[in-house]
């Protein structure tokens, strides 16, 4: 019988990578190459729907159904969607660079898991 600690298991379950949607303000993810080796990583646009003009509800049913956060600017009209036990929403404030969304990033998703933010609306600081 092998003994599994509760370090390990809460090791193994921080092991578990973000999937993210990225929503149409954001550059296609190859713009964020630290980011998508931590992270699966999409684009609504470049992977999904392929237009630009997308309801922010639309965007949110596609991030659930493919069990994705969307990752968006528009903090204020994503978290009236958020639904409990489902991927929830992560913002980020408009004004910063991409060297900078991919810094903040990358820091929140290496000191919390998805579980964590199921069911959530997250507005991270620059």
């Amino acid at each position: 019988m092998i003994d599994i600690s509760r370090s390990s298991r809460k090791k193994k379950h921080l092991s578990k990578k973000f999937r993210l949607l990225l929503d149409e303000a954001f550059p296609h993810q190859r713009m964020f190459p630290r980011l998508s080796k931590k992270a699966n990583v999409r684009h609504i646009v470049h992977d999904f729907i392929h237009r630009r003009q997308i309801d922010d509800k639309e965007i949110y049913d596609i991030a659930v159904f493919d069990n994705r956060f969307v990752f968006t600017i528009n903090f204020k009209d994503f978290k009236k969607f958020v639904v409990k036990d489902k991927p929830g929403i992560i913002a980020l404030p408009s004004d910063l660079t991409i060297k900078d969304i991919e810094r903040v990033l990358l820091k929140f998703i290496s000191t919390t898991t998805p579980n964590d933010c199921m069911g959530k609306a997250i507005k991270l600081l620059g």
